[in-house]
């Protein structure tokens, strides 16, 4: 799927949003090597904005319009797209899958190259995407602050690529989607509140943190702070 991601993002930067009808779609998140569920991975939906967690059986449902774009992201794989159009209106059921990257770490810090899991990923994510949307070598890149993936000059780029700078854009929505997924992730979250199945998945889906917030907060302490706040939010809603 991946070769229909690329050709997805310059879809994407043509795609304007107007009004029609749009219904609730269900769906099943899968390793496309293993076939095994993708568990609270992101599912996007680029025309509204909006954003799900996929469940323990990496299942979705998200409101989609025809010809609206789902973008996926996933700890430890590649992106994807996919179009809702006339393929796909006749069925009930979606089952796109996300091609894995070549590490298998965890969420946990690892030392190579003094970076950890997340800026690997991205690292590899971005190679792979330059070298397929622009047949580019990937530029030099550098250690972002605070573990926030893997910077990237797109100054680079020609002025006249801007097709490309947009679909870099894009592509760099979908990695703020993946740092969240990276801190907020399931272990974590799981030590803290004790929550397991649909529970953990209500927990993350309802109170996962902006990007914005995660870039402000960027010690281990804050989150953990976080979600003790958010869990007696909960506690007190049940």
């Amino acid at each position: 799927m991946r070769k229909y991601f690329i050709a997805l993002l310059a879809m994407t930067i043509a795609t304007v949003a107007t009004a029609q009808k749009r219904k609730m779609v269900q769906g099943y998140l899968k390793d496309s090597v293993t076939n095994a569920p993708i568990t609270l991975a992101s599912v996007r939906n680029i025309n509204t904005n909006t954003t799900v967690m996929t469940s323990g059986k990496g299942r979705f449902s998200i409101e989609v319009g025809e010809n609206h774009i789902l973008s996926f992201a996933a700890v430890g794989y590649f992106f994807d797209t996919l179009q809702y159009n006339s393929t796909y209106l006749s069925q009930d059921t979606l089952y796109p899958f996300l091609v894995p990257l070549a590490r298998d770490l965890g969420n946990v810090t690892v030392t190579a190259r003094g970076m950890n899991r997340y800026q690997l990923d991205s690292m590899e994510r971005r190679k792979d995407v330059l070298q397929d949307i622009a047949n580019y070598t990937i530029p030099t890149v550098s250690q972002a602050n605070s573990g926030a993936g893997i910077a990237l000059n797109i100054d680079r780029f020609s002025k006249h690529e801007k097709n490309k700078r947009k679909a870099m854009q894009f592509y760099e929505t979908n990695e703020k989607e993946a740092y969240i997924n990276y801190r907020f992730n399931t272990a974590l979250v799981q030590s803290m509140t004790g929550f397991k199945d649909e529970k953990l998945h209500q927990f993350i889906q309802q109170y996962r943190p902006s990007y914005e917030w995660l870039r402000k907060h960027t010690a281990e302490e804050d989150l953990l702070y976080y979600i003790n706040e958010q869990l007696k939010l909960f506690s007190k809603q049940k």
